[in-house]
């Protein structure tokens, strides 16, 4: 088998006996290998027909398996299984007679892409088709069971080297490392810029407020209630941030274009998220303009009309 995450699939060109014999009209897919329980082993969902047995790896290449994507892009709509698939180079086609979950064959981060699986044909090592193949175990041990494994085929075949050991835990931090560590980074500049946007907000948004002081004293001094203006002064500062949230939202909505390659299983366009951010900066432009105006409407309205 070619692993998950590790060496990647090979490609090749596929057409369906619908497409013809023309070269150019079959389909460009990845492929891979596979043998014993290799899909019950990784978890992998058969969903229609069968995985392949003993007979399809110890006689002839006539049998495959393909992913649901593969499906839907051969036969749209059709049942595959029974069906005949031929790749560029073959001799003859081969039968479909299973049809299995997708997988993220060689990166987390792209959508998981049309795969067909070929049996290792043949009795011995010497006679399969892929030459170094990775040997797939499921256990509870799996960061002490090296040595065993090692031993084991040193003892059945001497003339293998068992030359690399991974775990599915290992192959997948190291498909994430490059994303994290970008992601890290991302995250530290957006945790900073919300920081300096807020205290930005904050200091000139209680800056204006209170260079409206002695306004604020002079309609206390004409009458007005002090409620009536704070609640007047914080209306106002609300309305600023509002605008200032909503031009914020659609240029973050534009940005999620470019942040949607750097995601997988989860939408860059996070409801959720933007709403937080967008209350919490409201929070802090109500905060601003509130505390200032709060204390100009504590000001003696006398000492605003000496000012003036």
């Amino acid at each position: 088998e070619n692993l998950p995450l590790d060496e990647g699939a090979r490609s090749g060109r596929f057409r369906t006996e619908a497409m013809g014999s023309d070269p150019d009209a079959g389909k460009q897919l990845d492929y891979t290998f596979a043998a014993a329980d290799y899909f019950g082993t990784m978890r992998i969902a058969v969903l229609s027909g069968r995985a392949f047995t003993r007979e399809d790896n110890i006689s002839t290449l006539g049998n495959v398996v393909i992913s649901k994507t593969a499906a839907s892009l051969l036969w749209p709509g059709l049942d595959p299984i029974g069906r005949r698939l031929q790749r560029d180079g073959m001799t003859s086609p081969q039968t479909v007679v299973g049809v299995v979950d997708d997988v993220n064959q060689n990166n987390l981060r792209d959508k998981p892409q049309a795969l067909v699986y070929l049996p290792m044909v043949g009795p011995t090592p010497t006679s399969w088709w892929l030459a170094s193949p990775a040997i797939v175990l499921k256990t509870s041990r799996a960061e002490v069971i090296a040595p065993e494994v090692r031993a084991l085929v040193r003892e059945l075949a001497p003339e293998a080297p068992m030359y690399r050991t991974h775990t599915m835990e290992a192959l997948a931090k190291r498909s994430m490392l490059q994303l994290s560590f970008t992601m890290l980074t991302l995250g530290i500049a957006s945790a900073l810029a919300l920081i300096l946007g807020a205290v930005g907000l904050y200091g000139v948004l209680s800056y204006v407020v209170a260079q409206r002081t002695r306004e604020i004293g002079v309609r206390m001094a004409l009458g007005a209630e002090a409620s009536q203006v704070v609640r007047m002064v914080v209306g106002q500062g609300a309305r600023v941030v509002g605008l200032g949230i909503a031009i914020g939202v659609v240029a973050a909505v534009g940005a999620t274009r470019a942040l949607g390659s750097l995601l997988f299983g989860v939408q860059a366009m996070d409801i959720t998220t933007f709403a937080a951010m967008s209350a919490a900066m409201m929070g802090v432009g109500l905060l601003a303009s509130y505390l200032p105006a709060r204390r100009a409407s504590n000001v003696d309205p006398m000492e605003s009309l000496r000012g003036e």
